[in-house]
């Protein structure tokens, strides 16, 4: 039988397992570094075994590429078969079809036949939009979601990806992983960096502003307090969907806050002092330097190119750019890479071990993928670390009140933490001299198995069918046989964990977007929205007049367009 790998580790088997008892429907929510691949490819092996049919959806053609690898090395008695991205093999010719999220939508691929099928959503976390949940085939009737953190802003989570995989059957987070060896615990670094001048008073002008409506939003009566982020996205949601007084005051926050954002991100206080960081990143066993947009990755560039070899990935480099990047920083060849959000989510990283955070991330999803690029399990006498830069008395603050929620999460599985002034460099590089844990923990992992007798005591049937089933061995016994004939036992009440529901406020005004407004005569829309560069613009259909650019998708909604052609 094809098996995928020689081992699991223990986490792994037991979400297997959790999966088996929710009847084969359920989302496994692990942190980015912990192998949820590994965990999929065992389901779609198993699957396959029983004569179904698998389906991996991803989000990118990025990640088509690297399933399509990782199933064919695990897997290789499987025809492996990729569906966008100039491929188009189909479900009846292959045992599994790798394909993206907008092609699965588009083509529905099904199980040939009318089958049974799996299928395995990959960052399912991002199929709750209109279009990509279309990607959610229903003819599948086993379901495997995989994510990092199962979060969104609006309420798609509980209205779509529950319903559809059943539930969370099993979540990994950084405690577990660093405390079971499966990822490194990190030592952070704090590096307080002053505003400009007149930055600084374009940012409390901003506070200003952002005060006034923060005001009026903490008194609508249900909603969130506590943590900032369910009141984060409250506003967001207010702001998308509020017509009425209170979905402006939401929109005014967001704009304050997005601007907010905007000063710290592109403040040149930061980028003046990457410099000094030099001699850490050529010590280090390769370095991300982690930013929020291209502008901000190439300030990154001009700073410290002539001081060591980095390079820059955006979401426009090239594939095979890309990949020669990566490879020569797994090479020591280079000693870092920028890259402006795009190694967030999905990228196959090589191993790092230091990290620079020039922007700290907009939300928990994005956090714990930057996290997880640099806690990857290490060898012993190699530390992970991460300096975290931020605009002293701002948002980004340590200290502040309203912090981002990458703060509390990294010091809370930190090995230690320290704050620094920009004038602490002999501090600061001690205090990253670091060379991972005294006691190295190495993982309990599992397999390959030799006999039947070295399987735990008091197994029930689920835990006896994912021992046999999912845990490579040299030879299967009858124990085997008689386990996959009579399956695991049915499922009558599957037993997810609970997940925290997004507490909304009432919409007072329902907001009509365009596309919910009357079409034309000609079946047009009088107004469409279109993106130029970075900025969004209500335009319209008729003479083609546009509204001022924006970079914010909901102010470019509520704009007017003044033309003057008649229909």
């Amino acid at each position: 039988m094809n098996k995928p790998q020689h081992f699991l580790y223990s986490w792994q088997l037991q979400a297997l397992t959790s999966w088996l008892r929710c009847g084969r429907r359920g989302i496994i929510e692990a942190v980015t570094g912990a192998g949820k691949t590994n965990v999929a490819i065992q389901a779609a092996s198993d699957a396959h075994r029983r004569g179904l049919f698998v389906l991996v959806v991803v989000p990118s053609r990025v990640l088509m590429e690297q399933w399509s690898a990782s199933l064919k090395k695990a897997l290789p008695l499987c025809v492996i078969g990729r569906l966008g991205d100039s491929f188009s093999d189909r479900a009846d010719d292959c045992d599994v079809l790798v394909t993206t999220r907008h092609s699965a939508s588009a083509k529905k691929p099904l199980p040939p036949n009318g089958g049974g099928g799996l299928i395995i959503a990959d960052e399912c976390h991002g199929f709750g939009g209109a279009t990509l949940r279309k990607s959610l085939i229903h003819e599948y009737q086993e379901r495997l979601g995989l994510t990092a953190t199962l979060e969104r802003s609006d309420d798609a989570v509980e209205k779509t990806l529950v319903p559809y995989f059943g539930g969370v059957c099993y979540r990994y987070d950084f405690a577990q992983a660093i405390a079971d060896g499966v990822c490194a615990q990190p030592r952070v670094a704090f590096v307080a960096v002053p505003l400009a001048t007149e930055e600084r008073t374009e940012y409390d002008l901003t506070e200003a502003s952002l005060i006034a409506s923060r005001q009026i939003l903490r008194s609508i009566p249900d909603m969130p307090q506590h943590p900032f982020g369910a009141f984060l996205a409250a506003v967001s949601y207010l702001s998308e969907n509020d017509a009425g007084p209170n979905g402006k005051a939401a929109s005014t926050y967001l704009d304050a806050f997005s601007k907010r954002r905007e000063i710290v991100a592109a403040s040149r206080s930061k980028y003046e002092v990457l410099s000094n960081f030099a001699p850490v990143i050529l010590d280090a066993s390769g370095t991300l330097i982690f930013t929020q947009t291209i502008k901000a990755a190439n300030h990154a560039i001009n700073r410290l190119d002539p001081l060591l070899s980095i390079e820059i990935i955006t979401g426009d480099t090239a594939r095979s750019e890309r990949e020669t990047i990566l490879t020569d920083l797994r090479d020591g060849k280079l000693d870092a890479v920028a890259a402006p959000r795009v190694l967030d989510e999905g990228i196959d990283v090589p191993d790092a071990n230091l990290g620079i955070v020039v922007n700290a991330s907009r939300t928990r999803r994005q956090m714990i993928q930057r996290m997880g690029r640099i806690l990857r399990r290490k060898q012993p006498g190699v530390g992970a670390r991460f300096v975290v830069l931020y605009s002293s008395d701002t948002l980004e603050d340590p200290t502040a009140s309203e912090r981002d929620g990458f703060m509390e999460e990294i010091e809370s599985i930190s090995e230690s933490t320290q704050l620094f002034g920009v004038g602490q460099q002999p501090e600061l590089g001690s205090f990253l001299n670091y060379l991972g844990p005294n006691k190295h923990i190495t993982p309990q992992r599992l397999g390959p198995m030799t006999s039947v007798g070295d399987l735990p005591r008091n197994l029930d049937a689920f835990d006896r069918y994912a021992w046999l089933t999912f845990l490579a061995w040299h030879e299967e016994t009858e124990d085997h046989s008689e386990i996959w004939e009579s399956g695991p036992v049915e499922v009558a009440a599957p037993l997810y964990l609970d997940f925290e529901v997004l507490d909304l406020p009432e919409i007072t005004r329902q907001k009509v977007s365009p596309k919910q407004e009357a079409r034309l005569s000609t079946g047009e829309q009088p107004v469409m929205m279109s993106k130029v560069g970075g900025n969004f613009i209500l335009r319209c259909t008729g003479c083609g007049a546009g509204s001022e650019p924006t970079p914010f998708r909901w102010k470019a909604l509520e704009a007017t367009v003044e033309c003057s052609c008649l229909w």
